[in-house]
């Protein structure tokens, strides 16, 4: 089943990051809070999920919130 997500970053991600979210992932918007990177798409499963979280961190992304909605 297909969810939609809502990743909330501190501070900015590196210029390559957003185009390997979309490779791999996927469509994705991109925006901005004070303080914070926010992500938004569509992720398959909790595989998914994890996977995107982990090319973040390896990335040095310094995660704030992960909401996952049906």
């Amino acid at each position: 089943m297909v969810s939609r997500y809502h990743l909330a970053l501190r501070g900015p991600l590196p210029r390559s990051v957003p185009e390997l979210i979309r490779a791999r992932f996927g469509d994705v918007t991109i925006g901005s809070a004070p303080g914070l990177t926010v992500l938004e798409g569509l992720i398959a499963d909790q595989a998914a999920a994890r996977a995107l979280l982990n090319l973040v961190w390896d990335a040095g992304g310094d995660v704030r919130l992960l909401r996952i909605t049906a």
